[in-house]
C-alpha cells in the first residue's frame, strides 16, 4: 500500500498530462519492450499491452507493482530442464505431439526442444516480470512511461 500511496502520489493527472510522448516510449522500450509490445512494436513474452485498460491508473499500478497477483495461465513462468542439464526460464508457445515451443526473454523467435530431451519441467504461478520496475527508473521517466502507456499512438514521430 505504501507503494501504491507514493505512485498514486507521484502520478497526478496533471503529472501524466505534462508527460512527454517519446520520452515515455524511449521508457518503455527500455524496461518494458523486450517483453510486451504496444501499438506493434516490443517483444511477444508479456501481454501485448495496446488494448489493455491501460488508461485507468489503478489497473496499471497493480500489473506493475504486484505483476504476479493476477497471470493468465499463457504468462505463467515454466522452468525446463534436459537432459543436458540446460534451464530454459519462459511461458509455452505451443506443444505438438514431439516438440514444446517457449518464448523467452530477448528471443523474437520461441524455441523448440524436444520433449524427449525434457527431463522435467514446472509451472509457477509467478510472472516472468520482475517486482520493482519502477525502482528501475527515475521519477520523469515513471511520468513519461505512464503517459506514454495511456496515450494512443502518435503518428510521425
Amino acid at each position: 500500500q505504501v507503494q501504491y500511496a507514493k505512485y498514486r502520489a507521484l502520478l497526478t493527472d496533471a503529472a501524466i498530462a505534462g508527460g512527454d510522448y517519446a520520452r515515455g516510449e524511449a521508457a518503455f522500450q527500455k524496461t518494458c519492450g523486450s517483453c510486451h509490445q504496444m501499438h506493434g512494436s516490443g517483444g511477444l513474452i508479456g501481454p501485448e499491452l495496446t488494448g489493455s485498460n491501460r488508461t485507468d491508473l489503478d489497473y496499471l499500478l497493480s500489473n506493475i507493482l504486484e505483476p504476479s497477483s493476477d497471470i493468465q495461465d499463457d504468462y505463467k513462468m515454466m522452468i525446463v530442464t534436459t537432459r543436458s542439464g540446460r534451464t530454459i526460464v519462459g511461458n509455452i508457445a505451443g506443444e505438438s505431439e514431439t516438440t514444446l515451443s517457449m518464448r523467452v526473454v530477448n528471443q523474437e523467435e520461441p524455441i523448440q526442444i524436444a520433449l524427449s530431451e525434457i527431463q522435467s519441467r514446472e509451472r509457477l504461478d509467478v510472472s516472468l516480470m520482475p517486482e520493482g520496475i519502477f525502482s528501475t527508473i527515475s521519477e520523469k521517466e515513471i511520468i513519461d512511461l505512464v503517459h506514454y502507456l495511456q496515450m494512443p499512438a502518435l503518428k510521425g514521430l
